[in-house]
């Protein structure tokens, strides 16, 4: 196994005995591993606590510490069926995936699937004496769990709901992360940054800078269908979202447009905004994407959650203009105007293991402009 992200076939393949009959992916929720591009998906166990708040394992902290000192309860809680989340709350999870991946040289990381980024929920994995959220040490062969907190809205889940992602790459960070001079030294075709008209942005990179990190700004030109340059969560939805609801639900129930005022938008406090990026993705089969979630030179505001998007996201389009980043933006303590271009947050890419072809289906955010979670119906075109 070459050094890289793993491939959809690579991580099905550790879902199956191996040669000395290990396997080194568990489904322990009776579901099938649903396994994307890139990453696949880690669904929730039957078991969960109410939490007092936030807390990480640490070398002197491993799981079973966290619910017998900060549950509200210390008996686990069993999820039967539909259960509401309350905004706000703190929850522990068992996962329904169980890893064990002694002798392979393979570590993982983890984030909020697309959907869920979207709705204002974080979802943070943890593992024994971990010291950093969403981070899975090669070797590890330890149960897992995962801390959800609903920040805007009530969230509906049940057994086997998927709100997390894990994706598992071999060898280190050196030989799986691509630096800005190996993209530029890539063929001008699978450069995997663009414009909107097709054109590989690589005139405003300085390839003397060695860093990983691509920055994405902000585009407040209006969307083509819904003519604002973003959305806002409206405060007080008084009954929950179902994630698991796809194109079902109303989103003028849930959101409010947003509007450029003089070349910039403008930040409340506390509230989430849905935004897209200028800079546009056609990542080529060889490659994936990872987004960092915020950093504290940003100002009074923050990227709420960090990302992936898989090989040929965008690629697949008829047109080469490929397709935008979601940012779920946060303001803080007081009001900020956002300009236009503004860098908003940052990227790098990875290499594959294995080069991945084309899939036969798209997923469902790979035409995306300024797209909501995909609960919610299409925003009525011009907002109508």
């Amino acid at each position: 196994m070459s050094a890289g992200v793993l491939s959809k076939q690579q991580v099905l393949n550790l879902t199956k005995p191996g040669p000395q009959g290990k396997i080194v992916i568990h489904s322990t929720s009776g579901s099938k591993i649903k396994v994307d591009g890139s990453s696949f998906d880690l669904p929730i166990g039957p078991q969960y606590w109410e939490m007092r708040g936030s807390c990480r394992t640490g070398k002197a902290l491993n799981l079973r510490d966290i619910p017998r000192k900060y549950a509200k309860n210390d008996k686990a809680s069993t999820l039967e069926g539909d259960t509401v989340l309350k905004k706000g709350n703190v929850y522990l999870f068992e996962s329904g995936c169980q890893l064990d991946l002694s002798g392979t040289g393979i570590e993982g990381r983890a984030t909020g699937r697309s959907s869920i980024g979207r709705l204002d929920v974080l979802v943070r994995l943890l593992t024994d004496k971990g010291t950093k959220f969403d981070r899975i040490r090669s070797d590890y062969n330890q149960a897992l769990r995962l801390e959800v907190t609903p920040i805007t809205f009530d969230i509906l889940v049940r057994p086997g709901t998927c709100l997390s992602q894990l994706r598992l790459s071999r060898g280190s960070e050196r030989l799986v992360t691509l630096t800005k001079e190996a993209l530029l030294l890539e063929d001008p075709e699978d450069f995997p940054v663009v414009d909107r008209d097709g054109i590989p942005l690589t005139t405003d990179w300085d390839a003397d800078d060695q860093d990983c990190w691509y920055p994405f700004g902000l585009d407040l030109t209006p969307d083509p269908q819904a003519g604002c340059a973003g959305f806002v969560a409206k405060n007080n939805v008084d009954y929950p979202v179902d994630p698991d609801a796809k194109n079902s639900l109303d989103p003028m129930e849930f959101w409010e447009p947003v509007y450029e005022e003089d070349g910039a938008l403008r930040l409340q406090p506390n509230r989430l905004y849905i935004l897209r990026s200028k800079e546009r993705l056609r990542i080529p089969g060889h490659m994936a994407l990872e987004c960092q979630a915020y950093t504290e030179t940003m100002g009074e505001w923050r990227i709420e959650y960090a990302g992936f998007a898989h090989p040929w996201f965008g690629r697949t389009r008829k047109e080469k203009s490929g397709t935008p980043i979601i940012f779920e933006v946060r303001g803080h303590n007081i009001e900020t105007f956002l300009t236009d271009g503004i860098p908003l947050g940052n990227v790098c890419f990875r290499r594959m293991s294995q080069p991945v072809e084309e899939p036969s289906e798209l997923g469902v955010y790979e035409k995306q402009e300024l797209k909501l979670s995909s609960c919610f119906k299409p925003w009525p075109a011009q907002g109508v």
